[in-house]
């Protein structure tokens, strides 16, 4: 881009230049064109000539016969290609480049009849603009022109007081101003693009550390809104690749329960067709089935929702924490394999208005944490009204070590979305380190969403 804008200012800026050059050189030249035909027109009416003797004003000869002009005007110009008060020239030489070798001027003043013809000329032995001036000679016998004219030409003049106009210097000025044109638009481009080069520099180092600092001033109102708003893009593009990372972490965690279930009572299906096993007890392991399948349809749906902040709300329905407490214990039966981990429950049956997927995400990891850090010994359950009590006791020697270094449940996972849950519908709640485990309590009646 600056390249092309330089170019572009560049072939402007010379193609202005030289037109406009041109046109004063042209300019020159008619004006020193119409000073002349007006400075001969002036002097042919101005003194009075008789036929057969020319006169001298200055470099002017003023005849009333073309053949009675210098030789060289006559050599040199057409007669016939004279016109009444304008000016014919011929210019031997290059005056853009150098003075010119020579010069013809001639005109025919035509005043009401009364014809002249005045005539001047610049040659290497014969410069311009000398100041010598010749009246009419007085009444002698009559000479012949070519003769009186060569005696005229052989006379000294007077040294010249100016020379040919020269036009270097409209070159140099030219190129000066092509160099200027050139030069002020590169710097103004460097002045700018200097900040956007700085803000991309900037924009390929940002990343999710760099967002947190503030952003450096880009000299340009523009640029620093143009980099907030990168920042502030960029921003919304980290959370939400963290949300969509949060979801496979929370989602790979949550469904493991159902999944495992989903597993481990199809091939306990199977078997019970294998070993033809009653009718209604297949129909309770195919009831844990759909269970599972339901319940990993609310977690994906709970997730989404957490994760996306969709404005599908979570549906508000009577809830049994103690039914599903008893239930999610069931279902997590198969962590208690090669342990002996026994579970004590004090619940009731009462239903309570609460969001039954949230509550389920919630009781489910903290069960699932108690009894994966339970080697040996007990889990105690107790549940009154929206209240639930988890707490564990690890009588195993060794253990509380491995407990206290992944005390985050489920790894970490589990304690941070349930944390996230209980901080998003405002309900009260403790996890509470002891030498031999954790004891929790969650109270689910602080409902405020």
């Amino acid at each position: 881009m600056k390249i092309y804008f330089i170019v572009m200012m560049l072939i402007t800026g010379v193609t202005t230049i030289s037109i406009m050059s041109l046109v004063s050189i042209n300019s020159f030249f008619e004006g020193i064109d119409f000073a002349m035909a007006d400075a001969m027109r002036s002097q042919a009416n101005k003194h009075p000539v008789r036929d057969g003797h020319p006169i001298r004003v200055n470099n002017f000869t003023i005849a009333t016969q073309w053949v009675d002009l210098p030789a060289p005007i006559r050599d040199n110009l057409n007669q016939a290609d004279l016109e009444d008060n304008e000016l014919l020239k011929l210019i031997n030489g290059t005056p853009l480049l150098s003075k010119p070798e020579s010069g013809f001027f001639a005109m025919r003043v035509n005043q009401h009849g009364n014809v002249r013809y005045i005539s001047s000329m610049f040659t290497p032995e014969r410069p311009m603009f000398s100041n010598d001036f010749r009246p009419p000679p007085p009444q002698k016998p009559r000479i012949d022109s070519d003769e009186r004219m060569s005696t005229e030409n052989d006379r000294p003049t007077t040294p010249p007081t100016h020379e040919a106009p020269q036009f270097d210097y409209i070159i140099v000025i030219g190129l000066i101003a092509i160099i200027l044109f050139s030069l002020v638009p590169y710097l103004i481009l460097r002045k700018v693009t200097t900040p956007v080069e700085k803000l991309m520099l900037w924009a390929n180092k940002l990343d999710k550390e760099n967002l947190a600092q503030p952003i450096p001033d880009f000299h340009y109102s523009e640029l620093n809104s143009l980099a907030t708003m990168m920042k502030v893009s960029l921003k919304s593009v980290q959370e939400a690749l963290a949300r969509e990372q949060r979801f496979l972490g929370y989602a790979s965690h949550e469904l493991r329960t159902p999944i495992a279930v989903a597993r481990s009572n199809s091939e306990l299906l199977r078997k019970m067709i294998e070993k033809n096993i009653a009718v209604d007890k297949q129909e309770q392991v195919i009831n844990r089935i759909e269970r599972a399948c339901l319940t990993m349809t609310d977690l994906t749906e709970t997730l989404l929702w957490l994760n996306r902040k969709l404005d599908k709300s979570i549906p508000i329905k009577p809830v049994s924490l103690g039914a599903l407490t008893q239930q999610l214990l069931e279902d997590l039966a198969y962590l208690q394999t090669d342990k002996t981990v026994l579970s004590l429950k004090e619940v009731d049956q009462n239903s309570y208005p609460l969001p039954e997927p949230l509550c389920r995400i919630i009781i489910t990891n903290l069960l699932r944490n108690a009894i994966q850090h339970t080697q040996q010994g007990f889990v105690t359950i107790k549940q009154s009204k929206t209240t639930i009590v988890i707490s564990n006791k690890n009588i195993q020697e060794g253990i509380n070590g491995d407990q206290a270094e992944h005390s985050e449940l489920g790894f970490g996972l589990g304690l941070k979305l349930t944390e996230r849950l209980v901080k998003q519908y405002g309900w009260s709640y403790s996890n509470i380190a002891t030498d031999t485990g954790h004891n929790v309590v969650i109270n689910f009646c602080c409902l405020t969403k």
